[in-house]
This record gives C-alpha cells, structure tokens and sequence, in this order.
C-alpha cells in the first residue's frame, strides 16, 4: 500500500472535545466495541496506573463515525509514553479498510516518533496481509510478538441458536451443570460479591501463575460503571457454599468476560458452563449484542482457551503490537 487509500475526504480526528454523553451514543453506535476504549475503564486505568485518556472522535465530512482513546503517561516531564489498546472503534458503517488506514496515518501525525515520544499500540482491526500493509503505509513499525486473539459471540442471534451453536461437549456439561442442584446469584452492582471473587481470584491467580487484571484495578472499575449498569457478577452455590463466580463489564452493546474463579467442587458441577450460560441470558435480557469472551492467553489457565472456544463464537486475530 504506497499510495493514499481511495474514499476517506475530510477525515480527520477531533481531540479531547464533546461530553460524555456522546462518548458513551458513539461507543454503543459501534456495536462491537472494546472494554479498554471505553471511560469505566480508562478513569480506573488513570486512576491505579496513573495513565492519563486522552479522547479523539473520529470524523468523516465532519459526521462522527467512530472514536479512539489513548492513554498518556509522563516520564521525568521529559518523555512521553503513548499507548492503544484495542482502539479505533469505527462506526459499522465507517469501518472499510481506507478509513481504518487514514486513521492510522492520522494517529502517526499527531504521535510522530522521536527520543521523548514512544509509542505502543495494538489496533483493533483483524491480521493479515493487507492489515500489516496499512499500518506500514501509514508510518507504524512491526513490534515483537503475536497478535491478540480473543472470541466474539454474536448475541444478536436468539437463545436457541445460541444454545445449538455451542460445542457438542459444552452443552453437554451445562445440562449436567443445570441437573446439578446449583443456585446460581446474579448481583448487578458488585459491592456485595466482589470482595469475596477477589480475594478468590487473587489467590488462584498466585497459586497459578497466569496473567489478569489487578485487584486495585477491577474495583475501580465497578466503582466507575455500576452506576450504568455495567457490572454482572454471578455465582454459583452448592449446598449454600459458593463455589464459583464471574465477572462481566459491559461497554455500550457489548460486555467482556473480565475475571473467573472455580472450586474443585465447582469445576466437578460444571458451574462455570453455567455461570457463562447465564451471563449470555442476562446481557440478552440487557439488550448487549455482543461478548467478548475476553481474550486467548498463552499462559491462561490450562484448558481455559478449549473452554472459551466451545461458546462457539469467532475467533479473531487483531494486527499485532506496532510502534
């Protein structure tokens, strides 16, 4: 790609202007949006990181078709740390590849590359050849490692076919999980349950030695979000003793799976099949689109990839790390 992509006039990013309100029309707008491009996230992130969001609104002919947060860090007063994560967002309509390039191109020139300003991005558009071809031609440089994967599913699609599409061997375990006599608590604002799945995940997360969000970090979060009513926590009983939960974001039309624990006996009834088949009912019920199963980690948990494939959804490689 060596010349201007074709279809993109009047392209241009508009920084840190307009309210809330619209930040969060456009993130819904955008159907498929992302957890860490939205403000719960990006006040919690500021907040524990001290990384601060700097929001652009991305417009087309001067209509609004999409939306990007970057956050800023300070070194010394001196260099400037620039990160993206999982951003732009484009609006279903806006989302062809010249406008995801222009984009891009327009993201070089206002974080050109020097000594005092160091970049780090993982954008949200699929790998391939023609993705890697963009980002070049738009002044990006290829950083070290795999792209991120995670799965989507689309929960525009009813209950049954929702249910058919899980594999074979998932729907089998939830039916067991179902039969099971478990009790399952729904708690949608996350002050009374989210101490106990923490001090659960925290320990597990120790002992197990996979990667996941801080403590510090989540209850931020649930202190920014439960007012929109973006936190689903869910947990499972077996004879009155929890034995497994999950916590679920949401973020305009879409929610992402953000941390999990199970018991041995909770792993035996096959809760967490259950605690995830709930969590799709209730974000239908909640009017979400779409769930993000909330990434594929090379050191997750053993199993946990298999587990989250068999929601059967699709799978996706965004472009990689550039610089």
């Amino acid at each position: 790609m060596s010349s201007p992509p074709p279809e993109t006039p009047n392209l241009r990013i508009v920084w840190d202007v307009g309210r809330l309100s619209e930040w969060s029309r456009l993130l819904a707008e955008c159907g498929q949006s992302t957890l860490t491009q939205g403000f719960g996230y990006s006040q919690a992130f500021y907040t524990t990181e001290r990384w601060r969001p700097r929001l652009g609104i991305i417009e087309l002919a001067d209509n609004p078709v999409g939306l990007v947060v970057v956050t800023e860090k300070r070194i010394a007063k001196l260099i400037r740390l620039v990160r993206l994560h999982r951003g732009p967002l484009l609006l279903p309509v806006a989302r062809k590849p010249a406008v995801f390039a222009m984009v891009m191109k327009l993201l070089r020139q206002e974080y050109r590359p020097s000594p005092f300003c160091w970049t780090a991005l993982v954008p949200e558009w699929p790998a391939g050849e023609e993705a890697e071809a963009m980002m070049r031609w738009a002044g990006w440089r290829r950083d070290k490692g795999p792209g991120y994967r995670t799965i989507w599913l689309d929960l525009r699609q009813d209950e049954a076919a929702l249910r058919a599409g899980l594999a074979a061997n998932w729907r089998n375990k939830l039916k067991q999980a179902e039969n099971s006599g478990l009790v399952v608590e729904i708690d949608r604002d996350g002050k009374q349950q989210l101490p106990w799945l923490l001090e659960q995940y925290q320990a597990d997360k120790a002992a197990r030695g996979y990667r996941g969000p801080s403590p510090q970090l989540v209850i931020r979060m649930r202190t920014g979000m439960h007012k929109d009513g973006d936190i689903l926590l869910l947990r499972a009983k077996q004879d009155g003793v929890p034995v497994a939960g999950i916590l679920v974001l949401g973020h305009g039309k879409a929610a992402t799976y953000q941390i999990g624990w199970s018991s041995a006996a909770g792993r035996s009834a096959r809760a967490h099949n259950l605690l995830l088949w709930r969590a799709v009912q209730e974000l239908k019920t909640q009017g979400r689109e779409w769930f993000d199963l909330g990434g594929l980690l090379p050191d997750s948990p053993s199993g946990f990839t298999t587990f989250k494939r068999g929601m059967g959804g699709e799978e996706v490689e965004l472009v990689g790390a550039w610089r």
